[in-house]
């Protein structure tokens, strides 16, 4: 339960509910336990959320207003295909639950929620997010990368990592093989670079931390760089 709740409160939740009584209560639970709790009323609110703000677990009534669960949960599929999504439904009707076949949800949880199936549900969710490496991923040996609490985990040992390296290391990641130029990170991470030796200064701490015998940010000349990992 501690590695749960260890993971979890680095996590946003994306919680949909149209019952206003039955929406705050629960989320008081997610309060608790989560980094940020997004809560909306309706389909076409949580799918508006859904794609602003970053969201790790994405939660669903049925039964919403405008959108319904099933609806929303096939869009964010189209945008997302790993993210975990479980829908909650006061009813267990057989059409309901084969609307959703297909949509590789982590589980269908019937109202009023038993707390020992939400936790069950959330253990899942972690897991799913850790096994498509959206919680941790391997840089080189020895190295890892926490998306959730924006640090290095060198062998034993957790190494901070400033907001533009942050930045810059997880736009290397999203391109990771192809070539980020130097102005695609001029516009993603500094509002205006009028020196590149500010950028070559950030890289060179960057790559100390990771361990200059590892290779893994490659410098292309007069260009930009590369992120080179398995």
């Amino acid at each position: 339960m501690k590695k749960l709740t260890d993971r979890l409160k680095y996590l946003n939740i994306l919680y949909a509910e149209d019952d206003d009584v039955v929406r705050k209560n629960t989320a008081k639970i997610f309060d608790l336990l989560c980094n940020k709790v997004f809560q909306a009323d309706n389909g076409k609110d949580a799918l508006q959320l859904f794609k602003t703000e970053q969201i790790h677990i994405v939660i669903l009534d049925y039964s919403m207003p405008v959108l319904d669960g099933a609806k929303v949960a096939k869009e964010i599929r189209k945008i997302d295909k790993t993210v975990p999504i479980f829908i909650t439904s006061s009813h267990t009707e057989k059409e309901k639950l084969l609307s959703v076949i297909g949509l590789n949800l982590v589980s269908y949880l019937e109202k009023p929620i038993d707390y020992n199936a939400l936790m069950d549900s959330l253990k899942k969710s972690v897991t799913i997010l850790e096994e498509n490496s959206r919680i941790t991923l391997p840089l080189c040996e020895g190295v890892t990368y926490n998306y959730l609490n924006k640090s290095l985990l060198i062998d034993d040992r957790v190494e901070p990592l400033s907001k533009n390296e942050v930045a810059f290391l997880e736009l290397l990641i999203q391109k990771k093989g192809s070539i980020v130029s130097n102005e695609e990170i001029e516009d993603t991470i500094f509002a205006k670079l009028t020196d590149l030796n500010t950028l070559r200064n950030m890289v060179y701490r960057l790559r100390k931390k990771i361990g200059t015998e590892n290779n893994i940010i490659l410098t292309i000349k007069d260009i930009g760089y590369r992120l080179e990992i398995q």
